[in-house]
């Protein structure tokens, strides 16, 4: 793994939890002692109702989120150049037991079937998927509640969605955003922008980055930054 992939793997967190998504990754379990099948990197929830308008953060919703659903987003983290090289890793899309532990543990349904796993692969297999021009979802009206199931990749070395084709989050959206929800060059009557940042655990050296620079910043000094914590 690449020192930038894990950096970009925290990154891609706190965009999500300043998105308003409750945010996790997922290892894919192995029946052989030692070895885990996949991994998941991004695992999200966000409610229906999440609001912040309080922190003045107005931006174009670029995950276009359901105002009358639950969202369920599944996305791994591709730091690499080439569109035809992102697909969801081989251990979990290909294998319908990796598939199924992936839906237990996202735990909406009472029961799992065939139907579901195969859905749920399909979507997995989203890179395959020519005929799609946006982000790639399905809908569950179940008796628990209403949701929204999007399977997308976070992009940092890519540039914008062209529009067409599945769509994900690029790298200028992944730093602008962040920067528009952190950066200290205007006071905002309220909300503080400047307080003990420690209650970010492992992500407070990447909020740092953000508080600390005054001019709005790119995937280059991102990099740059990083590169110098170890």
């Amino acid at each position: 793994m690449d020192i930038m992939d894990r950096h970009y793997e925290f990154l891609a967190k706190l965009y999500m939890r300043l998105k308003g998504y409750v945010v996790s990754n997922l290892i894919i379990h192995s029946h052989q002692p030692g070895n885990s099948k996949s991994e998941l990197d991004i695992i999200a929830v966000r409610m229906p109702f999440h609001s912040q308008e309080y922190r003045w953060v107005n931006v174009e919703d670029y995950l276009e989120s359901p105002n009358d659903r639950i969202e369920i987003l599944i996305g791994d983290v591709k730091n690499k150049t080439k569109l035809d090289a992102i697909e969801f890793n081989e251990g979990l899309r290909k294998d319908q037991e990796s598939i199924k532990q992936l839906i237990d543990w996202v735990g909406i349904y009472s029961n799992v079937s065939q139907k579901e796993i195969e859905k749920f692969e399909y979507f997995l297999n989203l890179h395959r998927i020519k005929d799609c021009d946006g982000f790639l979802t399905f809908d569950e009206d179940l008796a628990i509640g209403k949701f929204r199931l999007k399977f997308t990749f976070f992009c940092p070395q890519l540039s914008k969605w062209s529009g067409k084709g599945f769509k994900y989050i690029h790298g200028e959206e992944l730093i602008g955003f962040c920067w528009e929800c952190l950066n200290e060059t205007q006071r905002i009557k309220t909300c503080s922008r400047r307080y003990n940042f420690g209650g970010w655990n492992e992500l407070t050296k990447y909020v740092l980055f953000f508080k600390d620079t005054k001019e709005k910043v790119t995937t280059k000094g991102f990099e740059t930054y990083c590169k110098k914590l170890f």
